[in-house]
């Protein structure tokens, strides 16, 4: 059997190559989906590892604030700890280590890199001490004055700057002029990771990047025969309270760990699609092998009839699956080389940019992408192999036909329970805390539900799909819609690869849809100004807090809020603070402010949604503790509580609170309400005018601001429908894929419709037909079952601000049109061989 299988795998190459091709394309896209994170994580391990080389201890302050909005915020220390810790014994040297904002300016006036989506731009100082400096003077000198700059080689190519030349950086103390004395290598890179780095001396990094006297950290050299251990149990007894000493080491592989928690999102974000890729091949690799076995039900009743038993003929079918896992997964293993490089130039295109260097294949990467082709097709081909073992002897004495059953009882109770039970797991997910979780473990039983349901769809939907185009192309039509509807099981299975793409990017329309909308709903809501000035980044960087006085100024303004960001522990939760002026924030933005008032913010109040007011049973007038990474705990009383949480989050402080316990003091953006006598035009030229001094400032209306926001949802959105794109292609390589082996199964009938009469346009014809009426099966389908999904998760996602839904009526149509291009589309090759077909070999065919 093992020698009989193998031959008539080879006797069938191209069955082979088109089986294995759906597994093939997802293999590639897992496989490439962990080449590229692997990559990215070996890269950063690398970047750090590089920055670290020399250092034996690192001191910093001990405690630490985390949120995952704006990421963790510690305190400085005082510049004197580096005389303290140089003064230790066995300690060879010791540098001041900063790491803050900074934006270098290029020739043009514009800023170069992009701190919200991009790598971060970054000031430090040019550590005097080789072994401490990760960076090498590819050209210049390191500087020696407080105008002057030392740029990483990747920024000076960017900006088009040489030694010698006047520059601007921007940070969080505004905007500097500087002359570029030296351009530096990292590690032998251009730049580390891609961000950009301007070093300055120590004395003008405290001065334009914090604060004089105070540094983000210590580095040291341990003396010859001093341990690392050692030299932080020395350090650590002679630094002030407060401050740790972790060696060399351990910083290292606490920046790595930190870099891969970060990058877990993308990575299962990635994974996420290469599975769906699988899912949809998983479909392919079952109806293939279904068509198969009853193509070859003569084949494998005679073989029954000479002595082999079931399981031999189970396991020559299984063997076959094998086959085409490890063909498929080889392959795809080695595609997805292609695929990891072309994943970074998307996401690089899309404006994510994403730092890799070298290609990074582990061992991990092979087992998985082989496990999952391996897996995935032999669980595929696993029902079709039992039903193939099932064959009676006595079938190989008479014609058969493919089974056209599908609709039994037991399948109807088997669906119908799936879709409820995922119904039940949505509604859940509603209900309670889990939220998109469950909701998405509940799409996915309804997607398995309805596929289980297919068949018993199959020609009731296909009967009115393929109605207009009976009417529309006459008898072609006609036998296209029969066709569908002969074999059900067939049908719903190619349909059902098709469903699962298009429900998910009908799921992911609607949610993008949905977030546009709600995001202007909330401007239109809780924003009552004119002009956004946005920084354009979150969390890195922003606007110095003199442009909304600049702006607030002008005669044409009548108000000015700037708004601020930071970490911080309210009650001990982290969460993500934000600062406003008191006295213009009412004049720009509608809280719906239920009890107390924003003016009593002051430096100790504090403002909360009314929900989590109620939620902690906090009244107007009660006092809660406020941690700040810079001060620490304070006390703060609860002045406001308000309804609309859209624009400002859940807490908010007043500027003097945030001044006299934030270091670093940047506005996100600012919000402008302008002088209802003055020209809206004339007044928004003003504003441009006083913002034209900072680059990374942009004005905009509130029409433009919305469509800046639904921009970067836009941008999201490409970025997942390229994804989603290639399960789309699966999918209609499948229908190709059954098309034409039902081209060989129907052979004696199409050699009879050619015989009677029928030209080989109108055969081709009625192949592409039918593969409409399938695409438009599972486009309806999917639409059906995306559009539940999508107000599933809008509705979970309701507490994150996604109040509105809405059905892109124009979009979701383009869909269902696309849906019937791609089937006329998948199927060109299969009508074109069946109208070659020569019609005296097909009828003499059995």
């Amino acid at each position: 059997m093992f020698r009989t299988t193998i031959k008539d795998l080879a006797a069938r190459k191209l069955r082979l190559l088109t089986t294995s091709l759906a597994v093939l394309l997802g293999v590639a896209f897992m496989s490439g989906t962990l080449v590229l994170t692997d990559t990215i994580g070996q890269t950063f391990d690398g970047l750090f590892a590089d920055a670290n080389a020399g250092t034996d201890a690192y001191v910093r302050s001990q405690t630490a604030i985390d949120d995952p909005e704006v990421g963790s915020e510690r305190p400085r220390l005082d510049a004197a700890v580096v005389d303290d810790v140089a003064a230790v014994e066995g300690v060879a040297a010791a540098e001041p280590v900063i790491e803050a904002y900074a934006q270098i300016v290029d020739r043009a006036g514009e800023p170069i890199g992009d701190p919200a989506t991009g790598a971060p731009t970054y000031g430090g100082i040019w550590a005097a001490d080789d072994r401490l400096n990760p960076f090498d003077l590819a050209s210049g000198r390191p500087p020696g004055a407080a105008d002057e700059v030392v740029i990483d080689r990747g920024s000076a190519e960017d900006a088009g700057y040489r030694v010698g030349d006047p520059a601007e950086i921007l940070t969080a103390s505004g905007r500097h002029a500087v002359t570029v004395v030296g351009i530096a290598t990292f590690a032998g890179a251009d730049s580390p990771g891609g961000a950009s780095y301007a070093l300055l001396t120590p004395a003008a990094a405290q001065e334009l990047l914090t604060e004089p006297g105070r540094i983000d950290a210590v580095r040291a050299v341990a003396a010859e025969g001093v341990a690392d251990d050692e030299l932080v149990r020395r350090i650590a007894a002679a630094v002030p309270d407060g401050t740790e000493v972790l060696t060399g080491a351990e910083i290292t592989a606490e920046d790595q760990g930190e870099v891969e928690a970060s990058l877990g999102f993308f990575n299962t974000f990635m994974v996420t699609f290469a599975l769906i890729a699988l899912f949809v091949g998983s479909f392919i690799i079952y109806n293939s092998f279904s068509i198969l076995v009853a193509q070859r039900t003569r084949h494998m009743a005679l073989l029954r009839a000479i002595g082999a038993s079931r399981r031999q003929v189970l396991a020559s079918v299984l063997l076959e699956a094998v086959v085409v896992g490890l063909v498929a997964s080889a392959v795809g293993l080695l595609a997805g080389l292609g695929v990891a490089s072309l994943l970074q130039s998307l996401l690089g295109a899309l404006g994510f940019d994403v730092p890799a260097t070298g290609t990074v294949v582990t061992s991990g990467t092979v087992i998985v992408s082989v496990l999952a082709g391996l897996g995935v097709s032999v669980v595929s081909a696993l029902l079709p192999a039992r039903r193939a073992s099932r064959v009676a002897p006595i079938a190989a004495l008479r014609d058969v036909a493919l089974d056209g059953s599908g609709s039994s009882r037991g399948r109807a109770l088997a669906g119908a329970a799936l879709v409820a039970l995922g119904a039940l797991a949505m509604a859940s997910g509603l209900a309670g805390d889990a939220g998109v979780a469950v909701v998405g473990l509940g799409a996915g039983i309804v997607f398995v539900g309805v596929a289980v349901l297919g068949p018993i769809l199959a020609r009731p939907l296909s009967r009115i799909l393929g109605a207009p185009v009976a009417r529309l192309r006459g008898m072609p039509g006609d036998l296209a819609r029969l066709n569908a509807m002969r074999n059900p099981k067939r049908t719903s299975a190619t349909a059902a690869a098709l469903m699962v793409g298009v429900a998910l990017v009908g799921a992911i329309t609607i949610l993008a849809s949905s977030t546009k909308a709600s995001i202007d709903s909330a401007l239109d809501e809780a924003f009552t100004g004119d002009l956004v000035v946005d920084s354009g980044s979150f969390g890195t960087g922003g606007l110095p807090p003199e442009l909304a006085a600049d702006i607030a100024a002008r005669p044409e303004v009548e108000a000015a809020a700037g708004v601020r960001t930071t970490a911080a522990e309210v009650d001990g939760t982290s969460t993500t603070l934000i600062g406003i002026d008191p006295a213009s924030a009412e004049a720009v933005f509608d809280l719906g402010v239920v009890d107390g008032g924003l003016d009593d913010l002051g430096a100790t109040g504090l403002a909360v949604h009314e929900d989590v007011a109620e939620a902690n049973g906090w009244r107007v007038g009660d006092t809660v503790p406020v941690t700040f990474a810079e001060t620490g705990a304070q006390t703060f009383t609860v002045a406001a509580t308000y309804s609309d949480r859209d624009l400002l989050g859940d807490h908010v402080i007043g500027h003097d609170a945030f001044e006299a316990n934030v270091a670093d003091q940047l506005d996100l953006r600012i919000f402008v309400q302008l002088d209802p006598s003055a020209d809206v035009a004339a007044a928004t030229a003003a504003v441009e005018r006083v913002a034209a001094a900072h680059p990374v400032a942009e004005v905009e209306d509130a029409t433009a601001y919305k469509e800046s926001q639904a921009a970067q949802v836009d941008q999201m959105l490409t970025l997942i429908y390229a994804l989603l794109g290639l399960a789309v292609v699966i999918a209609l390589l499948g229908i190709a894929n059954t098309l034409a082996l039902s081209i060989f199964e129907r052979t004696r009938e199409l050699g009879l419709l050619r015989a009677v009469g029928m030209t080989r346009r109108q055969l081709r014809s009625t192949v592409r037909w039918e593969a409409v009426v399938i695409a438009l099966m599972g486009t309806t389908l999917g639409l059906v079952v995306g559009t539940t999904f999508g107000w599933a998760i809008v509705q979970a996602l309701a507490s994150e601000g996604l109040r509105t839904f809405t059905i892109p009526v124009a979009q979701m149509a383009v869909v269902v049109l696309i849906g019937a291009l791609a089937g006329v589309a998948a199927a060109i090759l299969p009508a074109r061989r069946a109208s070659r077909l020569d019609v005296l070999g097909a009828i003499a065919s059995s």
